[in-house]
């Protein structure tokens, strides 16, 4: 990762962890037992450009801020599961490989904190497993393709993905 950031990168992440947050906000399905975050798609920005972690991280604990029913639990919880996936995303060179870090990292500290601190009456394997299948779908089944087939296919949208700024397309 690079020391120092253009004000374009910069703001470029701001949009992103903006996004995120919208996102995450208008989607009744972003917190509960069984959630399916689609602003959860956006961490595959970071297996293209680790410049896109701290923005995603940042996101995901404004979201969390605002609006989750567990309050400064989640904002822990739920941001450290996104944090140990993202910087980890950028390393591995399969993108399917690599979507599957925060559904993992997400299954176990969201799910934790659903049994153990939101006192949901289930069996810890089932919390994980809810919370990790709802990952599995979003950033696996739908948000992989979407990027793969879609996306990469667009070669301006990946020049900017891969400089983090808006220059140079």
């Amino acid at each position: 990762m690079q020391g120092k950031f253009t004000t374009q990168q910069i703001a470029f992440g701001a949009i992103l962890a903006a996004a995120y947050v919208a996102l995450t906000l208008i989607n009744p399905l972003s917190f509960g037992e069984v959630q399916f975050r689609f602003s959860e798609i956006l961490v595959l920005f970071c297996f293209y450009n680790p410049i896109f972690c701290i923005p995603l991280i940042l996101g995901c604990f404004i979201a969390n801020f605002i609006a989750s029913p567990w309050g400064w639990i989640d904002m822990i919880f739920g941001t450290l599961g996104t944090a140990l996936a993202v910087f980890p995303m950028c390393r591995i060179r399969n993108i399917w490989v690599s979507s599957l870090l925060p559904v993992v990292t997400n299954a176990i500290c969201v799910g934790v904190m659903l049994k153990y601190f939101a006192g949901l009456p289930y069996p810890l394997w089932q919390c994980m497993a809810f919370v990790g299948l709802g990952q599995l779908v979003v950033i696996t089944i739908v948000g992989v393709p979407i990027f793969k087939f879609v996306l990469e296919k667009n070669t301006a949208f990946m020049s900017i993905i891969r400089k983090g700024k808006l220059k140079n397309i």
